[in-house]
């Protein structure tokens, strides 16, 4: 891509520190903070790993909920990447770092508006990526999506809300949402509405046979600018996760064939962009749980291939995002593996598209100043 962009804007990271609130368990361990800063790290991944509410597994590989994940960490596994791609990363957009824990209702402004204050004073520039904005953690149970103390300051780097309210069927797949059909409540339908007015999108994080409500929100509210993430999530659709979930050739041929459907009933909406993340993600059911080792860069290329090219041929080269959801996939892949893949994949498609999946389609959606990515 040397030549075509000046870097790749990587539009879904995960940072966190278990040591720090509001990343870490201080108010579900019940342990005082300045307590959990001095411990040495095999105690804190121990107590990170006691005080998690929900089982986190197909979430991410063993250990790395555990351990520290910034900056630092973020760009010495990206060092490699220029080899890859042929530039570097030169932004990213951090989500929100609430995935390790429900806040109470009351919590909720609070908690937000310290990820936000944490997440913005992170190392970035050179010879870190820049900052291309902000993704803020929705909660479709507070009025507002739990986030106006924060949408309220005039120089945000706020870019979208991202709701997690995806819930399965399988009693061992997380559910990311207490609330059953989070989408149709009043209170979200209110604040969902004022999305639009705002300028900012709307970021869904849910599984593939919920799609069909997401792209009736689409329908209802065509303003608003909605992205899917790691593409829809068809879970178990390459091998069995949770207690029997793609267990069988028959149930991951209709886990596939029902993600095409309602990925094609989501392209029909203009407002619809996809991103093309957590392509490595155990939930799609990699190899063995325990050893979770796909092989390496052909093989994921080859697993992948057929989603990734259903993705762009349904929403066109551009309405599709690249987010590599470092660190989390990590134990399948590195993010050197992850982009070499999608290139394996999507370089016969052309530099059109890699230039508008890689840099191009985050910078218009985000709205990231072209100063940011050009070094």
């Amino acid at each position: 891509m040397a030549g075509r962009v000046p870097g790749i804007v990587d539009a879904h990271v995960n940072f966190f520190d278990p040591r720090r609130p509001p990343w870490g368990l201080p108010r579900i361990g019940r342990v005082p903070t300045p307590i959990l800063r001095a411990l040495p790290d095999p105690l804190v991944r121990l107590a990170t790993r006691i005080a998690d509410e929900q089982s986190l597994s197909g979430v991410a590989g063993p250990g790395l909920l555990s351990a520290r994940y910034q900056m630092r960490e973020y760009v010495r596994d990206t060092a490699g990447l220029a080899s890859v791609a042929g530039v570097p990363v030169a932004a990213v957009l951090p989500v929100d770092a609430q995935w390790r824990r429900r806040v109470s209702i009351n919590e909720a402004p609070e908690a937000i508006a310290e990820d936000m204050r944490t997440l913005r004073e992170l190392s970035y520039g050179a010879p870190s990526p820049a900052l291309g904005g902000l993704i803020v953690p929705g909660d479709e149970r507070v009025a507002g999506l739990g986030v106006r103390t924060v949408l309220d300051d005039e120089e945000s780097l706020i870019r979208g809300v991202r709701l997690r309210w995806g819930r399965h069927p399988d009693p061992l797949v997380r559910d990311w949402s207490t609330e059953p059909d989070a989408l149709d409540s009043p209170i979200f339908r209110k604040a969902f509405a004022r999305l639009a007015e705002r300028g900012l999108i709307f970021e869904s994080l849910c599984y593939s046979h919920e799609l069909a409500q997401l792209a009736e929100l689409a329908a209802e509210f065509p303003e608003t600018t909605i992205v899917v993430e790691h593409m829809g999530l068809p879970v178990g659709v390459f091998g069995p996760i949770g207690s029997s979930t793609g267990a069988t050739a028959a149930a991951r041929a209709d886990i596939l064939s029902l993600w095409r459907e309602r990925m094609a009933m989501l392209a029909a909406r203009p407002n619809v962009l996809v991103k093309i993340s957590g392509i490595a993600s155990q939930l799609l059911g990699y190899g063995d749980e325990k050893a979770g080792n796909i092989g390496g860069q052909r093989i994921l290329a080859d697993m992948i291939g057929p989603l990734v090219l259903h993705v762009v041929d349904r929403f066109g080269p551009e309405r599709v995002i690249f987010g590599s959801n470092a660190p989390l996939d990590s134990h399948n892949a590195t993010i050197g593996v992850t982009v070499g893949a999608l290139l394996d994949v999507l370089g016969p498609r052309g530099d059109y598209l890699l230039a508008h999946l890689f840099a191009e389609n985050a910078q218009r959606v985000y709205r990231i100043p072209p100063a940011a990515t050009e070094g």
